[in-house]
């Protein structure tokens, strides 16, 4: 069983198979969706990071 670690609240997120880059899983802790950022070792971050789909953080929309 493959392991990575929750950002938001550190609880161990175990994968039955080792995921693929981009998979998203809800944290078993928290309850926060995180997508895996790498793959060796197992890197999770917050799926809804609005500053990775930016290309500059000083464009972020005020009403999001």
């Amino acid at each position: 069983m493959t392991t990575g670690f929750c950002p938001e609240c550190d609880a161990d997120v175990k994968f039955k198979k080792p995921p693929r880059i981009g998979f998203e899983i809800n944290c078993p802790g928290c309850g926060a969706l995180l997508k895996v950022i790498a793959d060796s070792p197992i890197e999770l971050d917050w799926a809804d990071d609005v500053w990775d789909d930016l290309d500059d953080p000083d464009e972020v929309d005020d009403d999001y």
